[in-house]
């Protein structure tokens, strides 16, 4: 068991996982020491507000590239349109900044995020076509760029609470043109482009029902951060202290994250792979669980963090929520490859509905303790709707014609 999860693959994919959050956490980290509550606060919301809708503009392909592209032909075409695609729905999206001045600042961060960044579309496609060691140097050097940019721009130039926005606008030009060098460096036969569009197309139905489950999914991690800029007297600073615990307890996310992505040939293909890999996750996500209970409490009474040193048991409950994400993960990806979309949809959208109302609820009876149970239950809940409907189809799965 040890020697599978000490695999090559595991652990160069896990590693560049590793390199990317251990740079966003730093500079998080860095940004919650030097900046106010309030605009660390702010800067958490733009950054959850950019993950959530950058997610519906990327319309669920790169699960799709992810899932159900099999050739290396269908995954460069699809790659092609994908990217089509979002640039079609970005140009159409300005009209949003008539109602909304925001939108127009957050749209080059809204593209780049899901075209380029961790979890678009560029990277699952050169996780599929080009493997997971590719995809983690590509990864890597990313995460350095956009980083690195946002502490210059926190550090060097004071920029405060939309720090998380800015790096996009240096970024999306250098993307742009590497997307362009790789497409260019294949032969592209527009026959087949109108051929694959036609595929494409007919697949936009299931892809939109990707979109609304993956939106439905990122808004159940961050319905409580909507809810306290919603309601809380003091949005800002309640969003810094909840959103400090939940960082570090997402951490947890790379377990599934790097299982996953490396195995998803095997799991799209051999028959009995999902009950290996889900013994992987769960001894992993436990063991990982524990480093970072402990972890977290020495953090918070290390003197750096003393804004935060009674967080403790807020953070307790936040661990407990993300342990049930990570372990629905994978019944999550399984549904998709096995095209149960409207399934995933269900599951995530229903689940939402009651997670907005109970959040409402327990947070005007309990403040951010309340949320942070509340998430925990629910998301309990929701992995084990996953795990029951993601085993029954699996059994009758015909993996020939996935």
């Amino acid at each position: 068991m040890l020697k599978t999860l000490l695999h090559k693959n595991y652990l160069i994919y896990g590693g560049s996982i590793l390199f990317s959050r251990g740079l966003e956490y730093a500079v998080l980290f860095f940004a919650a020491h030097y900046l106010t509550k309030n605009d660390y606060g702010e800067l958490e919301f733009y950054k959850k507000l950019i993950e959530v809708v950058s997610s519906v503009l990327a319309f669920g392909f790169p699960i799709l590239l992810l899932s159900y592209t099999r050739s290396r032909e269908s995954k460069l075409y699809f790659y092609i349109l994908s990217i089509l695609f979002v640039i079609g729905l970005s140009t159409i999206s300005i009209f949003i900044g008539l109602f909304y001045a925001d939108w127009l600042i957050l749209l080059p961060a809204l593209i780049f995020f899901a075209l380029f960044f961790t979890g678009g579309i560029t990277q699952s496609y050169q996780l599929v076509q080009n493997g997971s060691n590719y995809a983690s140097i590509y990864k890597m050097a990313v995460a350095f760029l956009f980083y690195t940019a946002m502490f210059v721009l926190i550090y060097f130039y004071n920029v405060k609470g939309k720090a998380f926005i800015y790096p996009s606008y240096l970024l999306l030009p250098i993307a742009i043109l590497f997307s362009y060098v790789t497409i260019s460096a294949t032969k592209i036969n527009f026959g087949k482009v109108r051929r694959y569009w036609k595929l494409f197309r007919g697949l936009l139905s299931s892809s939109f029902t990707l979109v609304i489950s993956n939106f439905s999914s990122m808004m159940f991690l961050y319905i409580d951060i909507l809810v306290i800029k919603l309601i809380s007297l003091s949005p800002n600073a309640e969003i810094a202290e909840f959103s400090f615990g939940l960082n570090v307890a997402s951490i947890l996310l790379i377990v599934a994250n790097t299982l996953v992505q490396v195995d998803i040939e095997k799991l799209k293909n051999q028959r009995g792979y999902l009950n290996i890999l889900n013994k992987k996750i769960l001894t992993l996500t436990l063991s990982l669980a524990l480093f970072l209970l402990i972890g977290y409490y020495l953090l918070i009474n290390s003197g750096y963090f003393d804004s935060y040193k009674y967080t403790f048991v807020l953070f307790m409950f936040i661990l407990t929520g993300k342990i049930f994400a990570t372990f629905s993960n994978l019944f999550g990806t399984n549904l998709a490859i096995l095209k149960k979309f409207k399934v995933n949809l269900y599951i995530n959208l229903s689940v939402l509905m009651l997670n907005l109302i109970v959040c409402v609820v327990v947070y005007r009876l309990f403040g951010l303790l309340g949320i942070a149970i509340s998430g925990a239950v629910i998301l309990a809940i929701r992995y084990f709707i996953f795990r029951f409907f993601s085993k029954k189809y699996y059994s009758s799965a015909n993996f020939k014609a996935l």
